[in-house]
């Protein structure tokens, strides 16, 4: 007795797993795009193995309430659930995907794909993705610099602004051309309905530049890899150093001017004695 007892539970043991085995759910993976631009469609897919079960449903989900489901077994097959902003584009969704039109930014946030498979197991699997709306900035990124030339040594300083967007723009820096590797000085200004502002500042050592004595600055301002534009270019010019007197003195306007008084206050003091001298002479006479 003892002996046909455990008989029939290895065997009920081994049955279900080769059940589980031939016949389960497998490989459940959620397709979320990372960032969609306000306005367009974003397409959420659902991929599985049910090797040899057949499918039961498919539901989906945002921050856990439903607004999708694919039944096989009833008919209409597609079922729609009135959520907030949500609108599906139910000729182009099936058991594999869904498809949101014209998102806009309430619907950022967490999906979830639940896949289950039909009868005897039931087996039950779920998956989640996070996906944003990206509403860029009107216009694109404002540079500005503090000098529009340069000697060897010099330091520049450069602004970058991105206008509100949501969420706050990354920003990219380009020095002739090449991009100023390791930048993360990003400062994020921040508002009451959400949007945010970046502003970044490059600073930099200039070097004298041969063949080509040019300083070209740009910033690039992107979201994701969905959305980017790029500012105006800043062309700085090298100037050579003022040249020195034999006395180490610059000879610059504001040097000429700084003489002047000087040279005023000798020609009167020659003046001054000459009339001296003159009057003294008279005098004698």
């Amino acid at each position: 007795m003892i002996i046909m007892s455990l008989f029939w539970s290895a065997a009920t043991c081994l049955l279900f797993q080769f059940v589980g085995t031939v016949n389960s759910l497998k490989s459940l993976q959620i397709h979320v795009p990372k960032a969609v631009l306000t306005g367009t469609d974003a397409e959420l897919m659902c991929t599985y193995e049910l090797e040899g079960a057949l499918l039961y449903s498919i539901r989906w989900y945002r921050n856990m309430i439903e607004f999708y489901r694919y039944v096989p077994k009833e008919s209409p097959a597609t079922k729609v659930f009135p959520v907030a902003e949500i609108k599906v584009d139910v000729a182009a969704s099936d058991q594999n995907k869904v498809v949101l039109t014209e998102v806009d930014r309430t619907l950022t946030g967490e999906y979830q794909c639940e896949v289950s498979a039909d009868a005897p197991l039931f087996h039950t699997d779920i998956k989640s993705a996070e996906m944003v709306v990206v509403e860029p900035p009107l216009i694109g990124p404002n540079v500005t610099t503090d000098r529009m030339t340069y000697v060897g040594g010099d330091h520049i300083r450069a602004n970058c602004t991105s206008p509100p967007s949501l969420p706050a723009a990354n920003i990219t820096w380009y020095v002739n051309e090449q991009m100023v590797p390791g930048f993360t000085a990003n400062h994020i200004l921040n508002f009451s309905n959400g949007y945010a502002s970046s502003l970044a500042v490059l600073e930099l050592e200039a070097a004298v530049l041969s063949p080509v004595p040019t300083l070209m600055i740009r910033c690039e301002a992107s979201m994701f890899d969905i959305w980017r534009a790029t500012s105006h270019t800043i062309v700085l010019r090298e100037r050579s150093a003022n040249p020195a007197s034999a006395l180490g003195r610059s000879f610059t306007g504001a040097a000429s001017e700084t003489c002047l008084p000087k040279i005023i206050v000798l020609l009167f003091q020659i003046a001054l004695q000459f009339l001296v001298r003159s009057y003294t002479e008279t005098s004698i006479r």
